[in-house]
């Protein structure tokens, strides 16, 4: 059989008494680590931490960066100057924030430099700058030297007080402290971005960068399914930098103390929340006005707040180590390409810090950093994401994925090939070792999505799904291709009775937009949970999380959806990856992303219990992960979900029935669309 691309061939021999082998997993992307020429190397003495959600990744990041000495190196997807990474109390400014750490880094002698993306043609879609994609309306604008040198978040906060009560006396300025807070904050994210494009933020410098697509474009060609035309269009003209790597101290004291994080969180107010997801809470929005409005306005008890809703996502820190090195490479290429530079070649650190250097010791991880850049030709994650999932098919055990956008058909079809492998393979030589078909081990995989962010990204989330067999949760998309369908057979059926050109005419009028959508929904297979088990050896469940909380005020409970803007791969106790990639084609192929990928089997056992624990309750967290423990875990795992879709169904009879555990849900999705953006 011919070997998949990209994967090493190995001689194994097998035991004839036992018909046992032992080999070793490819896990990462080993020809990108070949001697001489490693543009991706695995690296084998890196210190790591996992840290879920905003509340803990921030708070480390607040520390690393009060505490650098020479650099800071941050690349975002976005970048706000005003959200606190800590926070104590209820009003703006809660604590320090992001600008206000970053100008103090800059004033006692550290060069710190932001990278963020940002499109010329991003037009009123595009708001991750506050202050300068919006937001540009302060009522009051630092002018002189001595203002700039003032600026901070309290500043502005006294400053406007200072201002409404020396101005109490007109009605414009009878405002509340809220809408006060709002409004320094407004001033002081756009003084401070003015400031810091103008170069007057000491030692602070700032760089925008935009999709290339031209470079996207040729990425998209290499795509075994190619998107149409406002597709195409979207990404090669709306591909964005969805990177978000920081690295402190690179260098300093060759670099004894360089620390990185590779994540998903994107520096921005509204992606702070604690591993809680409470229903409300005063901390993760941008003040108690926010919190009243919701709390007013959740009259049913749901929310669709999308700016206000819990938020999940995970960051990983990277304590020293040769992983550092590719984060830093990363960075100065992209540097120097904001700045105008032509060449799309690697940037390679020549002569890399003597610390980082150092023997792996106890307690050490194995990592390789992958990205998606398409102005190099680098598309890692998605190897690293296949490949894993062909290690994880060819095994006995389970593949979790947290993923903000599940929406890759071509990964779906992946692990069904594979799959199909496996069970041929196991029906050629089960009886050669005494095991029937009854024997054959099942793969559980379990996904955890939230709900499409837009309707048109129902339909790509509906093929995935459906390559899978678990498209019913995607409700309203199922009703509208079986209306589509049942409306086809009907106008076929009276086409027939009459001939010539009107009838045919007749016959081609549904909608061409739609029939797309619904032919591709139509060529999909849509295993049955027992035709996906007897052919594939797979079990699949799909989950979104909501939060609960009990309104004392009003008896009754409150259901909210948690935003997975999680991108996690979780397999057997051995591999996980994350950073900012999510499982769609603008992760893949469009827009730039890193990851961090690691066998490690401490930390993929301990991120394993702490999520599922989390997500289910401690008694599903799937325990020592055994085959056995793994199936009682998914089996219960699918009763929860179910039991806690009723439970917010369920008429409130006594309100101790309307509680959930955990946050798993089974999906339901009541929207439909005929417009297919990925």
């Amino acid at each position: 059989m011919r070997p998949e691309k990209n994967l090493r061939t190995e001689q194994v021999h097998i035991d004839e008494a036992s018909s046992k082998a032992t080999s070793t997993i490819q896990w990462f992307a080993e020809e990108k680590n070949k001697k001489g020429n490693a543009t991706h190397p695995i690296t084998h003495n890196n210190r790591l931490s996992v840290h879920i959600c905003g509340k803990n990744g921030f708070a480390a990041i607040a520390r690393d960066i009060a505490e650098a000495k020479e650099s800071i190196d941050l690349v975002c997807w976005g970048f706000d100057p005003g959200m606190e990474l800590v926070r104590d109390g209820p009003i703006w400014p809660r604590a320090k924030t992001y600008g206000d750490l970053l100008i103090a880094a800059g004033r006692r002698g550290v060069r710190v430099r932001l990278l963020v993306w940002y499109s010329v043609s991003g037009g009123a879609i595009q708001k991750h700058m506050p202050g300068h994609t919006h937001g540009k309306n302060p009522w009051h604008i630092a002018r002189s030297d001595l203002e700039v040198q003032q600026m901070s978040a309290q500043h502005s906060m006294d400053r406007i007080r200072e201002h409404a009560r020396n101005n109490r006396h007109k009605k414009e300025w009878n405002i509340s402290g809220d809408k006060l807070a709002a409004m320094a904050r407004e001033e002081y994210c756009y003084n401070w971005y003015r400031a810091a494009f103008a170069g007057r933020l000491e030692g602070i410098r700032i760089r925008t960068r935009d999709g290339d697509s031209s470079s996207i474009g040729n990425a998209l060609e290499l795509e075994t399914r190619k998107p149409d035309a406002s597709e195409r269009a979207l990404f090669t003209l709306g591909g964005t930098h969805h990177q978000k790597p920081i690295l402190i101290d690179f260098a300093y004291n060759k670099g004894k103390k360089a620390v990185a994080y590779v994540m998903g969180l994107n520096s921005l107010t509204d992606y702070w929340d604690s591993p809680e997801h409470f229903v409300e809470n005063p901390l993760r929005e941008q003040g108690a006005a926010k919190t009243k409005q919701e709390h007013a306005e959740g009259v049913d008890g749901r929310f669709d707040f999308e700016t206000l809703k819990p938020y999940r996502d995970y960051a990983c820190r990277i304590e020293g180590g040769r992983a550092l090195i590719p984060v830093h490479e990363n960075f100065e290429g992209a540097w120097e390409r904001a700045a105008g530079a032509t060449s799309a070649k690697s940037y390679v650190c020549g002569t890399p810090p003597s610390a980082l250097l150092r023997k792996a010791g106890s307690g050490d991880s194995t990592v390789q950093i992958v990205r998606t850049q398409p102005e190099e030709n680098d598309f890692t994650i998605k190897e690293i994401y296949f490949n894993a999932t062909r290690v994880a098919a060819a095994g006995t055990g389970y593949l979790y994925m947290e993923n903000q956008y599940f929406q890759y058909q071509d990964w779906a079809e992946h692990l069904l090939a594979v799959r199909k492998n496996v069970i041929a393979g196991w029906n050629r030589n089960a009886a050669k070792i005494g095991k029937s078909k009854e024997d054959l081990p099942i793969m559980h995989v379990f996904v955890v999505i939230p709900a499409p962010e837009k309707a048109q990204m129902v339909p790509r989330t509906y093929d995935t799904l459906a390559t899978l067999g678990q498209q019913d949760g995607m409700t309203g998309q199922v009703k509208m291709i079986d209306r589509a369908n049942k409306d086809a057979k009907i106008q076929q059926a009276a086409s027939k009775q009459f001939v010539g050109d009107a009838a045919d005419r007749r016959a081609s009028v549904p909608n061409l937009v739609t029939e797309v959508v619904v032919s591709a929904a139509n060529k999909i297979d849509k295993p049955t949970a027992l035709l996906l088990e007897d052919l594939y050896g797979l079990k699949v469940c799909v989950a979104v999380l909501n939060s609960c909380e009990f309104n004392q005020a009003r008896r009754q409970w409150r259901y909210r959806e948690i935003y997975i803007h999680s991108k996690l791969l979780l397999v057997d106790d051995g591999f996980f990856t994350l950073g900012s990639a999510n499982l769609n084609q603008r992760s893949m192929a469009v827009d730039s992303e890193i990851n961090l990928a690691t066998n490690d089997p401490r930390h993929a056992t301990e991120l394993r219990k702490r999520v599922w624990s989390q997500l289910a309750t401690n008694k599903n967290n799937g325990g020592n992960a055994t085959p056995k423990e793994i199936a009682e875990t998914f089996k219960e795992w699918v009763k929860l979900m179910k039991k806690n879709r009723e439970r917010q169904k369920a008429p409130p009879t006594d309100p101790a029935d309307k509680q959930m555990e955990g946050f798993i849900v089974s999906l339901d999705d009541s929207r439909s669309s005929t417009i297919r953006f990925g």
